[in-house]
């Protein structure tokens, strides 16, 4: 198990080994609210690649890998990075009858 200590060095790695063999490698995201920490992990059974922050600030990184690993695992294009932000950006109006109570 090799532990990174770089969101950017972790990414890097996690598509290389997906690179390398994608039906056999697997991606893993686990959340502890009690502890505010967030664990990313990749393997492919020979190798395992771990990260692990409590710092809020690398969200928006960790967001861009999900996408990144997400789009090549489902077969698709990754979205480059201008068309992700202006997703984000457009406000969400709500449809349909409000409720009143």
């Amino acid at each position: 198990m090799v532990a990174m200590t770089s969101i950017d060095q972790f990414a890097e790695e996690a598509a290389k080994l997906y690179a390398s063999a994608p039906a056999h490698t697997r991606y893993s995201l686990k959340y502890r609210h009690c502890d505010g920490k967030l664990q990313l992990k990749v393997t492919n059974d020979i190798v395992t690649l771990t990260y692990a922050t409590d710092q809020a600030a690398e969200l928006k990184r960790v967001e861009k890998l999900n996408a990144l690993l997400f789009a090549k695992m489902s077969g698709t294009e990754p979205l480059e990075p201008s068309a992700m932000q202006s997703a984000e950006e457009t406000p969400k109006t709500r449809s349909g009858k409000s409720k009143k109570r």
